[in-house]
């Protein structure tokens, strides 16, 4: 049973992980434009919007007015390490180290960005993705994964 736990864990932090790394990775307004309508109503307007004013490119923009070091590699960094990791968290393939990075990536969030908001309407959503990506690297992907 605890194997079948860490999968649901896996799935639906991969899942969470995948569809926000995708707009950072994929997104521009040509991109949104190929969304399929069931696309678009299961993954919410939110995602739309993500993809319309995503891409690496913005990322990176992002990043820069965050004030990180190397803007641009920096985006690709976090747009792979959101989509790659979580895809691979679902396949439960290198799921340790994918979960550290998926950890930090959600640190450097709460640090650049939410911090000033309080738990509360703030970072409550990192720390919730921090701890089950800390759970993952710690337990290990179980029995049901590819690194097994």
């Amino acid at each position: 049973m605890k194997s079948l736990g860490l999968l649901v864990l896996r799935l639906v932090l991969g899942g969470i992980f995948a569809a926000h790394g995708y707009p950072k990775l994929f997104g521009g307004q040509r991109e949104s434009e190929k969304l399929s309508d069931g696309t678009k109503s299961a993954l919410g307007e939110g995602f739309v919007e993500q993809v319309e004013q995503g891409g690496v490119s913005a990322t990176a923009g992002m990043m820069e007015s965050l004030g990180l070091p190397n803007a641009k590699a920096t985006g690709w960094a976090l747009a792979l390490v959101e989509f790659v990791g979580g895809i691979a968290l679902i396949f439960g393939f290198k799921t340790r180290p994918m979960a550290l990075a998926l950890a930090f990536s959600q640190a450097v969030a709460i640090n650049k960005v939410h911090a000033t908001e309080g738990l509360v309407g703030g970072y409550e959503y990192n720390i919730a993705l921090i701890g089950g990506t800390t759970a993952l690297a710690i337990a290990g992907p179980g029995k049901i994964a590819l690194d097994r």
